[in-house]
């Protein structure tokens, strides 16, 4: 699949996506609905910080870390999606430098800048996941944080919405290396399945440092929005969400 037609998804679905989803400007959501950085902590305080969202579609997380202090920009390569977050920003009386780009190819930003990558279920579309962590590793400073969330390879298998909770079962293979699903757009959208090792495996080779790996389990008291793919019955028995904390490690 293309990045263009990634791009068009996107740029189409942005308005039905920005109705839908709707995130709070006082926390950091790593996973739907739970999963917050007020309780896991991952990026301590982030006053005078300069960080990156890499994906940040319509700049949500960002606009929090400003309001904390923190010197923010924000990456996305849907240009629909960016003005939406132009509008937020200004809604919320924030500074972030917006740039339309590809996380896999941040030729526009130099070496060594950035204290904080952030990235929330933005990697599950890269083409090559590699090529996103290795730009991410080039942009942060010496023993610069970076802690991103993405679908748990696990919870891939389980298939469409129309999960049987009586008899849940696996959909596909996890060795795939691509997994196909048509959304609202009608777009025929291939994204490239990741395991759990390969992902591990890509941050030690690139010289990442991990800190640590969460697989969260959802808590009695959190609220899920209407989601039918994400079901807090399934998610009490099979992790949702992979979220990692690392550290560049300078060569």
């Amino acid at each position: 699949m293309s990045k263009n037609t990634i791009k068009e998804h996107w740029n189409l679905i942005a308005l039905e996506y920005q109705k839908k989803r709707k995130l709070s400007f006082d926390d950091i959501e790593y996973a739907l609905g739970y999963a917050r950085e007020s309780e896991l902590n991952l990026l301590g305080d982030v006053e005078e910080k300069r960080i990156v969202e890499l994906g940040c579609g319509a700049a949500e997380n960002s606009i929090t870390l400003a309001k904390k202090g923190g010197i923010c920009t924000g990456v996305d390569m849907s240009l629909e999606q960016l003005k939406y977050a132009k509008n937020l920003i200004i809604e919320n009386k924030v500074k972030i430098e917006l740039i339309e780009g590809d996380i896999e190819n941040l030729i526009m930003i130099d070496d060594d800048i950035f204290d904080i990558a952030i990235s929330i279920f933005a990697l599950d579309w890269m083409q090559d996941l590699n090529a996103a962590f290795k730009e991410a590793y080039r942009i942060l400073k010496p023993n610069g944080i970076f802690v991103f969330s993405m679908q748990h390879p696990i919870y891939n298998l389980l298939g469409a919405e129309d999960l049987d909770l009586k008899e849940l079962k696996i959909s596909g293979s996890y060795f795939e290396k691509e997994v196909t699903f048509v959304e609202s757009t009608g777009i025929d959208l291939r994204v490239h399945a990741s395991k759990i090792s390969d992902i591990i495996n890509g941050l030690i080779r690139i010289g990442f440092n991990i800190e640590n790996i969460l697989e969260p389990k959802p808590l009695e008291r959190d609220v899920f929005p209407r989601e039918e793919w994400y079901r807090k019955e399934i998610m009490e028995m099979v992790p949702s969400t992979l979220i990692c904390k690392v550290l560049k490690v300078p060569k």
